[in-house]
Order: structure tokens, then sequence, then C-alpha cells
């Protein structure tokens, strides 16, 4: 115990002394939360559009203005033609574009459904389907509202016309804002690139230094030397989680609804394997260069696989299942969960369960491969 217990001193020693180190564990990390939690969205803004009114009536007009008037899209000006439309879609201006057909105030007028054109470029297909979701709202809620005047006219009402009406009921985000769903998530990419890199380089800049085989010489088990460098790094991953918590809740007014020890108690449990795959990257790399690589393509794979971008149940079924050997989707998953529902250690035992597996077995697997390694 005390020679590990000296061994973390040595490295708190050596991070002291190095000014440059700390402040790019702090502030960047920050700084990424800050810049990300804006940029990293779900929501898709300021698409550009262009309308074709050939109807050019009362009813068109009151459509465009829904449709231009709306703070998700930039509207680039009326088209006179289909073919205009089609042209600007073609060079890139606009991302879709609304034909209105001639028959649509008649057909608005007799009760019957006009058919409202909508050309969207598909290249982004996730981008496009959400934009054209919404304009395809925004035009629902047009006709809702049109109908509604109309019948009031004649003294009904509007339920008494629709056979059932939705009335949605959103828990945990009622708000249904993106950074509510992603910041929770940086904290889990941020604090694995922090343990992950940093444990690496530490073993790596002690081999390329050489005090690495004047430790193994003395009576320190090799062991002891990677428990050592592990836990100076878990302190600091607790630090940069607390900071990217508080940060989240204060910056961004996102609620916490759980408990800071179920995280914590989790964070512990995961920084066995965010830990454990800096040490085997290290044990594998001669240069911070190739413990860099080594690592950034490990995790990118796992970040990837994580369900950060994509949900898990979207993926390929064989790709589910290669997902359970992926610590940070386990991780994910609890911070999510226990920021915005309060979930406890009760609903995610299974979660607990598979991280203490992997956990185990990546940090066994680190100790086995750098003992075998500097033996």
């Amino acid at each position: 115990m005390n020679t590990i217990r000296a061994l973390v001193w040595k490295e708190f020693r050596q991070l002291r002394n190095d000014p440059i180190s700390i402040r790019l564990m702090i502030l960047p990390v920050l700084f990424q939360v800050l810049v990300l939690g804006y940029a990293v969205t779900t929501e898709v803004r300021n698409t550009p559009v262009t309308i074709c009114d050939r109807s050019e009536t009362p009813q068109s007009r009151s459509l465009v203005r829904a449709v231009a008037g709306h703070d998700l899209f930039v509207f680039t000006g009326m088209s006179r033609t289909e073919r205009e439309v089609r042209r600007k879609l073609d060079a890139g201006e606009v991302r879709i574009g609304m034909v209105i057909p001639p028959d649509f105030a008649r057909a608005v007028g007799e009760g019957r459904a006009a058919d409202v054109e909508l050309v969207v470029d598909g290249q982004d297909a996730n981008s496009s389907n959400v934009a054209g979701g919404y304009i395809s709202a925004i035009i629902n809620g047009w006709a809702f509202k049109h109908y509604t005047r109309k019948l009031a006219a004649m003294g009904k009402s509007i339920d008494d016309v629709l056979p059932a009406r939705v009335r949605p009921v959103i828990l945990f985000n009622p708000l249904l804002k993106s950074t509510w769903y992603m910041v929770p998530a940086m904290a889990v990419l941020l604090v694995t690139m922090v343990t992950a890199l940093l444990t690496g380089f530490s073993i790596v800049r002690e081999r390329e230094s050489g005090t690495l085989e004047q430790l193994l010489v003395t009576p320190l088990r090799s062991v002891d030397l990677v428990v050592g460098k592990s836990i100076p790094f878990m302190i600091i991953g607790f630090v940069e989680l607390v900071a990217i918590l508080l940060f989240a809740q204060v910056w961004f007014w996102i609620p916490f609804r759980g408990n800071y020890a179920t995280i914590f108690v989790f964070a512990f449990i995961y920084m066995f394997s965010s830990i454990g795959i800096g040490v085997l990257t290290s044990t594998i790399s001669r240069t911070a260069h190739q413990a860099l690589f080594a690592t950034w393509f490990i995790l990118i794979f796992f970040v990837l696989l994580s369900g950060f971008f994509l949900p898990i149940e979207n993926m390929p079924r064989w790709v589910q299942e290669v997902t359970r050997i992926n610590p940070v989707r386990y991780f994910m998953t609890v911070v999510r969960e226990v920021f915005l529902k309060g979930t406890g250690m009760r609903e995610l035992w299974r979660e607990a369960g598979a991280m203490v597996g992997i956990g185990v077995a990546v940090y066994g697997c680190a100790l086995f491969s750098f003992k075998r390694r500097v033996g």
C-alpha cells in the first residue's frame, strides 16, 4: 500500500510540474462542453426553402406566410415555376421546395384535401426527413386552424367532427431540448477520453524517458505500478465528471433528477474499463503517437456504437449484439437515465452487472498484458 501511495504522489507531482498538461485537462474540456452542447444537436434548423405558389390566392398566400415566417427555415424567396424549384435544388441553393397547386383554393373551399408537393434534397436522409416532417406539421397546423375557423363560422366545433385527438404528455424532457439529451452524454465521452488517453500517455512517457525500467528494477511489482498509475487519473476523471455535470446544470439549465452517489458508483466501475484501455494501448505502443492512434481507434469505435449519435435499437441486430461488449454504451445509458429520469440502482442493475464484467475483463487483461510486456 505504501508503494502505491508513493506512486500516486509521484504522479501528482509530475502533473503539478507540468502546468500545460493541467490546463489541457481542464480548459479544453469545459470549452468542448460549451461548444458541443450547442453544436451537437438532433434538431434541424436554418433549412433553406423556396415556394412556388401556382394558386396565388388568399388561401395559398396564407400558407406561404405560415411556412416562410417559421424560425426553423430560411426562406430564400418565391420560385415562379416548378422548373425553377428544381434548378435551385440542383444548384444547392435550397434543401426543400414547396409547390402549391393551381386548384388549391378551390379544393380548400370545397373541403377536399389539396395536394401540396414537397421536393426534398435527400442527400442527407435524416435531416431531409426531419425538415420535411417540420413542413408537413406546419401545413397540417395551418389546415387545422383553417377548418377550425370555418366550422366556427358554421356554429360548430372542430371537436365535433374529429374522431380522435392526440394529447401528448412528454415526460423527462417536456421542452424536447436536444441539449438535455446530448450534454450528459458528452460527460461520458470526455471522461473516457481523459482517463484513457492520459493513462496511456503516462506509461508511454515513462518508457520513452527510461524511468519505467528504473521503476521495474526496484522491489515494485508491475501490478503496483499499474494501480499506482491508474488512481491519479481516476481521481482526475471524477473531477472532470463533477465539473461537466455542474456546468450542464448551471450553464444549460439541465435539471438533475437523480442521485449523485449513483453516478459516482457507476463512474468508478466504468473507469476500470476506460483506464484499462489506456494501459492496454500503452503496452502495444512505443511512442506517444502510437498510443494516441491506438486509443483513438478503439474509442471512436466504442463511441459510434454507444448510442450517442444513433439509438442502438436502430442498428442491425448483429451490431446490437456487438455493442454488448462496449462499456461506453452502458455508462452512456446510466448517465442519461440518472440525469433526466432519476433512475436508481434498482432499475440499472443490468447495466451495473455488464459494466462490472467488462471492467474486470479489460483491467485484468491490461494488468496481464503489462506484466507480460515488461516481464
